[in-house]
């Protein structure tokens, strides 16, 4: 039997990232399949349960629960040293980001899904941006295939570590296979300071972590322009948990009339937030996928987005894309949302089937070796 291990252990909350979403959706996916003599070992932190993983009972999978050891340098300091009194003997050890013990037995793949450290110079200082760059260029030389989630990630990770496009495949983030429900209960929002929200006001909605490399604080500036000098006056509506500068940049965009944080949010609420939002904003420095503006497709809402990057990739004719450096461009792109919003909705389902489900599970269990058959329908 073959033996699959998965390495989850860099999810220290269950209030996971992008990143997370990208494996989990993944893994529920894989159960569509049957999994020809595989096993999978799911390595986690104690304090995730099963239930917010979502690993189908179908799959053959045992789960191995480490130590609760947060994030940053602690994870990394037990990803080295004591982790490895954990891992059972394995074919192929994946994790989903940058995260590898580096002297495992074993043919070792990882996704990385950007490289936002080097470029992102308002995030990272220099002594963690040319840390995270060594750290790379070790789990790239040492890991025996990577893994991307778009184009313009992989011609990056060339452009910057010289790695050989053979050795490079890509897993697009995608949609699951789920039906969207037509509509969902309106849930009771309020601002972080605990303000009221007219849900009954038009809205857009970031979905996303509150960091610089998000633009946030040029997003804002850029709807209240467009706010101020529009006939009809709509709220922001911004969800995400905090991470670097994100409490500096709260403070910074505090006062905006119609601009509310409402802090992490439930999936569901995110969900009818999609649902009954006017697009979904998505203005970052840098994006590997991104994947807030395809969910948005399913609801049939048009997206915003920054004319750089993965962007452009993901949204094609069902976004506007912008300088994010330029407010009055990003509010003249507020503006072509309100005046085409049903125009660009007309391709929201072309652009989500680019992106295919099946076609990146299957990917991705090619390249960890694991033997399939498709489900019957």
């Amino acid at each position: 039997m073959k033996t699959i291990g998965i390495n989850l252990i860099p999810l220290f909350s269950e209030q996971g990232s992008g990143a997370f979403r990208y494996i989990k959706l993944l893994l529920q996916e894989l159960g569509n399949y049957k999994l020809l003599d595989s096993k999978l070992i799911v390595y986690k932190q104690q304090c995730i349960s099963k239930e917010y993983i979502g690993i189908p009972e179908s799959l053959n999978v045992e789960f191995v629960d480490v130590p609760n050891v947060g994030r940053g340098f602690k994870r990394i300091l037990f990803e080295q040293t004591k982790f490895y009194k954990y891992i059972k003997p394995c074919d192929v050890f994946y994790s989903y980001c940058s995260s590898m013990p580096f002297f495992l037995r074993s043919k070792k793949i990882f996704t990385l899904h950007d490289v936002y450290f080097l470029t992102e110079k308002e995030r990272y200082g220099f002594v963690q941006r040319n840390y995270l760059k060594l750290i790379t260029a070790l789990y790239l030389k040492l890991c025996d295939k990577v893994l991307t989630v778009s184009e313009y990630s992989k011609r990056e990770i060339i452009r910057h570590f010289h790695v050989k496009p053979e050795n490079i495949t890509i897993t697009y983030n995608f949609l699951n296979s789920e039906k969207r429900a037509d509509s969902l209960e309106r849930p009771l929002l309020s601002g972080i300071g605990g303000e009221e929200i007219d849900l009954n006001m038009p809205f857009f909605l970031y979905v996303g972590n509150i960091h610089p490399g998000k633009n946030i604080v040029r997003m804002v500036e850029g709807f209240r322009i467009f706010n101020q000098n529009s006939d009809i006056k709509y709220n922001l509506l911004i969800s995400g948990k905090l991470a670097n500068s994100g409490e500096e940049i709260i403070e910074r965009i505090n006062g905006n009339n119609n601009v509310h944080y409402l802090g992490y949010q439930s999936r569901e609420n995110v969900e009818w937030m999609m649902q009954n939002c006017q697009a979904v904003v998505l203005l970052s420095l840098c994006e590997g996928f991104g994947i807030p503006p395809l969910e948005g497709f399913a609801y049939n809402k048009p997206a915003l987005v920054s004319n750089t990057t993965s962007l452009p990739e993901v949204v094609g004719a069902a976004g506007v894309c912008v300088n994010p450096l330029d407010e009055d461009e990003i509010a003249g792109g507020f503006k072509r949302i309100e005046k085409q919003k049903v125009e660009l909705s007309h391709h929201c389902w072309a652009q989500i089937n680019k992106f295919s489900a099946q076609e990146s599970v299957e990917t991705f269990m090619k390249e960890l070796g694991i033997e399939y058959k498709k489900k019957r329908e």
